[in-house]
């Protein structure tokens, strides 16, 4: 399994991982360094794909890329050795891959190395994805590859004795199978995913061993404490958390900070305000007042399934959707960095903690059957399965449409 991001990234590829070590299977995790404890004491085997150093670095690196042209990306992904890092992963895969037992699962659109490596094996590959945006940016990010980075992806192609991609937009669709780790709610609450996709519902991908809940953070939650969280990467507005506690503030509402990075924190907190690297969220969801957030679906899932209301600020790429749905479906509110207005953000939290239906309707919507044990028995399906990778991504449409005529596509001739 190769994931890569924060933890709202990598931690449900963890939680799957578990399950499929509980049902009797071998499974290695290759992620960013940090993740090594978490993976092992979930039971994997862990194989680092950089330093702890080089993630940190990557994070800070992906703030501007928020508002970036095309030509940045290509210039981040130099800067942080992401195609040596593909190619890394991708021979992991084809050393430990074993005919008619192993299953190569990845993050889609990041895990370029698990098709690579599945199409070089002609192995089952499954992508999974995370949240909507990842379907709803197919075309974007495919034109993306075609113009600023095809030569480089090519040439790790190349050393896996792989002809080049000539149609990347039906590339991303050539997984044997798409996985989604969402709920059906909420993904009729936006764009839906497409019909290759199954929806396994979603994990709650905690990783909490050794987090006690500090005795000032028990203390205002006792008041009716609101939390605020940007999550665990920083690819955050500069002005989340200082209009974030300015709103909370002038609601007259104590709060807890859950922030790893205490730079991103205004650096003096009004009173009735603290800062915390970690917090137990299972523990402290369900007894916040409100929580106020970045848009992160692994936040929201779980602000949900505690039945505790939200807002959502939401900056860049998948959150304002995310935030979107969440309305829609009538748990929360969002507003896009663009209103980011003191006094509207301190009436939307008021009207949170007010709210006494939001536990009822997502008691309703979070009564659907274990996505984790789901997910486990579809990527189970393609084990010991013989997939015949046909060459459909590597050609152009109307290749395709010529080809169609004479063979029917993922069957052997």
């Amino acid at each position: 399994m190769a994931t890569h991001g924060s933890h709202g990234d990598v931690l449900p590829f963890v939680a799957l991982g578990r399950v499929l070590r509980e049902r009797g299977h071998e499974v290695e995790m290759l992620t960013h360094a940090p993740f090594g404890p978490t993976a092992e004491r979930a039971g994997l085997s862990f194989t680092a794909i950089d330093t702890p150093e080089a993630y940190e670095r990557n994070l800070a690196d992906t703030p501007p890329l928020l508002a970036a042209g095309l030509e940045r990306w290509r210039a981040y992904y130099e800067r942080n050795g992401l195609f040596e890092q593909i190619a890394f992963e991708a021979g992991r895969m084809m050393e430990r891959y074993v005919p008619g037992e192993t299953v190569l699962v990845g993050r889609h659109t990041t895990a370029m190395s698990t098709l690579f490596a599945a199409e070089a094996l002609d192995a089952p590959a499954v992508w999974v994805a995370v949240t909507p945006i990842q379907y709803m940016s197919e075309r974007g990010i495919a034109h993306m590859y075609q113009t600023t980075m095809a030569d480089r992806l090519n040439a790790i192609r190349a050393g896996l004795g792989l002809p080049p991609v000539g149609d990347w937009t039906a590339w991303f669709a050539s997984a044997h199978l798409d996985l989604a780790l969402w709920p059906e709610w909420f993904d009729k609450a936006g764009t839906p995913a497409p019909r290759r996709v199954r929806l396994m519902g979603a994990p709650l991908g905690d990783d909490t061993e050794g987090t006690e809940l500090p005795p000032e953070a028990a203390e205002l939650l006792d008041q009716g404490a609101v939390l605020v969280t940007g999550g665990t990467g920083r690819m955050l507005h500069r002005r989340f958390y200082e209009v974030a506690v300015e709103a909370c503030q002038l609601a007259g509402r104590p709060a807890l900070l859950a922030v790893r990075h205490r730079d991103l924190v205004p650096a003096r907190l009004p009173d009735g305000m603290r800062w915390f690297p970690r917090l137990p969220f299972p523990q402290v969801m369900p007894r916040v007042g409100a929580v106020v957030h970045h848009g992160g679906i692994g936040t929201m899932i779980r602000g949900v399934a505690a039945g505790t209301p939200q807002v959502v600020l939401a900056h860049g790429f998948d959150r304002s959707e995310n935030g979107a749905r969440l309305s829609a479906a009538g748990l929360g509110s969002w507003l896009p960095e663009q209103r980011w207005n003191v006094p509207e953000i301190a009436s939307l939290i008021s009207d949170a903690l007010a709210d006494a239906e939001t536990r009822r309707r997502a008691t309703a919507l979070c009564t659907a059957a274990d996505g984790l044990t789901v997910a486990a028995e579809a990527v189970e399906e393609l084990a010991g399965r013989q997939v015949a990778y046909s060459a459909r991504h590597l050609l152009t449409r109307a290749e395709q449409l010529a080809l169609g005529r004479k063979l029917i596509i993922g069957e052997t001739a």
